[in-house]
């Protein structure tokens, strides 16, 4: 297929309905938000209230630019809900020629955050907040263009993924509400009318001073605010630490920054804590295991009830003044119900916060899917194709079809060096065994394959298997000396090898290039886990759809604890159908048909 570049005025063209404000006429204002996320209503204006001589009307399918924010994304595509609508004169809008643009598909493109930073460099004015865009500036933009069926593919296939995102969101809203409801339910049910205790009967602080060695090495930890947990601050030698007093933090402690308990810096120790130390800022109850349980404490400083009591001992007229008394901290008194309901209790804040987790992952997989898509088609094909003004039978780029199944060995070792060579051209780091094992899985995928070839793919997706270096095209590659072992900044891996030559030739012929850079692209940010638990996931609904099952969170979950060779990925991976659901929408994403 054929794709060009052309500039934003080959496809919009300024189009303003610039309507007279009548003093006594009402009018239904729009904003646009930054960042592409669209416009929103402001409600109505009064025409008597604005010095405005002209207002721009608003149809369906315009572009509407803010001059003053376009910069930080403030661009939209008008939709049916905003027909109608005004902005200011300093919103200038545009019509899309529908015979060449989709303006579905230009709208992606104005969402894509590297548009913003062009436009950012643009702007003019003194000062962040008072920089412009003009319309010449903006309409000087240069778009990559595919032929009109193919803009309005890849929209709908966007906005498809978006749908299925917003979806995904709500439904985990709506379990988050429930599930923090059912929880505050649960401790009103197990603290009505129990016993209240001196903090100091249950909790007792600690101080568990140790003898400085100025050889040795100590991690000290900090309180984040807003009951975020417990985080690393630093590990250095002892005697850095000379002037402080330091105290162990064991398992199960509650912890309380003084400076920031206001904030609710407020957190109890985990296992990956025990054996940190603690500066004189950090109070440390250590909780009787027979009397209560720490995460059942910790929520009741979470109530507006044990908060207020922590506020209440934390004296000072300002914020940065407000310091947790250690001398009244102990006496704050907390319900003590049977330790036995605390546990259960404590296993129900446990279920909450994975739902909690699973909530967050998603918005950040939203966050990061969809600047990765828009990357994948506006990006990178940018790089692969020309200008119109110099479009040629030479400069047309035809992308090649989807490649047919790898069979051979030596096409397999052409593939493995393709892939060292794509992610050594990106940092010059060295690519692991784990890391290339599942590049070549997914390089296969993308490039059309999905027969179940239980010697490679189904070994690829699953566990690291250490074999594999010593077989196939990983140990092909090395023979030939096109890829060799090496340590980098990252540890030890696999680089190009003295002979990385002379498989350029081979990777020309089996057009390797834009897959191993599109894997490269796609994954290179991603943890190791999350390439797993892609290729994990991506694997198993292959195999359930080979089976004729359909491919639910729950039948893959299934399909996964089956296997004696896959299920401690469960483990693992934290494998749950709520994290697999979000994982089949990720890959929805990852494997969008754009074409290439």
């Amino acid at each position: 297929m054929v794709w060009m570049t052309v500039q934003l005025s080959k496809v919009l063209s300024l189009d303003i309905d610039a309507v007279p404000v009548n003093p006594t006429a009402s009018y239904k204002m729009a904003g646009v938000y930054s960042f592409g996320r669209g416009l929103f209503t402001r409600g109505p204006l009064s025409g008597a209230e604005t010095t405005y001589k002209h207002f721009h009307r608003l149809t369906s399918g315009m572009v509407v630019l803010s001059q003053l924010k376009a910069w930080e994304g403030a661009i939209a595509i008008v939709g049916e809900e905003h027909v109608g609508c005004f902005l200011s004169t300093q919103f200038p809008t545009f019509k899309c020629n529908q015979d060449i643009a989709c303006a579905e598909y230009i709208g992606w493109f104005l969402r894509y955050p590297s548009v913003w930073e062009q436009l950012r460099l643009e702007a003019r004015g003194m000062g962040a907040r008072r920089d412009t865009v003009s319309p010449e500036k903006f309409l000087s933009l240069k778009i990559p263009l595919p032929p009109l069926d193919e803009q309005k593919a890849i929209a709908r296939q966007l906005g498809k993924v978006q749908a299925k995102l917003k979806e995904r969101e709500a439904e985990l809203a709506a379990v988050e509400c429930d599930a923090n409801a059912m929880l505050s339910n649960a401790f009103r049910e197990i603290t009505d009318g129990v016993e209240y205790l001196p903090l100091c009967e249950v909790a007792p602080l600690v101080r568990r001073e140790i003898k400085i060695d100025p050889k040795a090495h100590y991690t000290e930890i900090g309180v984040r605010s807003f009951y975020k947990g417990i985080f690393h601050r630093r590990t250095m030698p002892g005697s850095e630490f000379s002037w402080q007093k330091l105290s162990r933090i064991h398992e199960g402690d509650l912890v309380f920054s003084n400076l920031m308990a206001w904030e609710e810096a407020i957190a109890v120790a985990g296992p990956n804590d025990a054996m940190c130390v603690g500066n004189h800022r950090m109070l440390t109850c250590a909780v009787k295991p027979g009397l209560a349980e720490p995460n059942f404490l910790f929520h009741y400083f979470q109530t507006p009830e044990g908060f207020g009591k922590i506020l209440d001992s934390s004296p000072g007229s300002i914020a940065r003044n407000k310091t947790l008394s250690s001398k009244k901290l102990p006496f704050i008194t907390v319900p003590v119900p049977d330790v036995a309901l605390q546990k259960r209790f404590a296993r129900l804040r446990a279920y909450v916060d994975q739902v909690r987790a699973i909530r967050g992952s998603t918005a950040r997989d939203v966050e990061a899917l969809v600047p990765a898509m828009l990357h994948e088609i506006f990006d990178r094909r940018a790089t692969e194709i020309k200008t119109a003004s110099a479009i040629s039978e030479a400069t047309v780029v035809e992308f090649p079809s989807k490649q047919a199944s790898i069979d051979a060995p030596f096409k397999e070792a052409v593939l493995v060096g393709a892939i060292v060579k794509a992610f050594h051209e990106d940092n010059g780091q060295p690519i692991g065994n784990f890391r290339l094992q599942k590049a070549v899985y997914f390089a296969r995928r993308q490039m059309g394959e999905s027969a179940l070839d239980r010697d490679y793919l189904r070994k690829a997706a699953g566990p690291y298997n250490p074999k594999m270096r010593y077989s196939g095209g990983i140990k092909i590659a090395t023979d030939k000396n096109w890829i060799q072992r090496a340590t980098g900044k990252y540890g030890e891996g696999n680089a190009l090898g003295d002979s990385a030559a002379e498989m350029d030739e081979w990777i020309e012929r089996y057009h390797f290039n834009p897959v191993t850079a599109w894997v490269r692209d796609r994954f290179k940010y991603k943890s190791n886990d999350l390439w797993e638990a892609l290729a994990t996931i991506d694997y198993a609904m292959l195999a359930l759809v080979h089976e004729g099952t359909r491919p639910t969170p729950a039948a893959i979950l299934s399909y996964i604890d089956a296997d004696d060779e896959w299920r401690p990925k469960i483990e693992k991976l934290r494998l749950t159908e709520a994290s697999i659901q979000n994982v089949m929408v990720e890959l929805e994403g990852l494997f969008v048909d754009t074409g290439g």
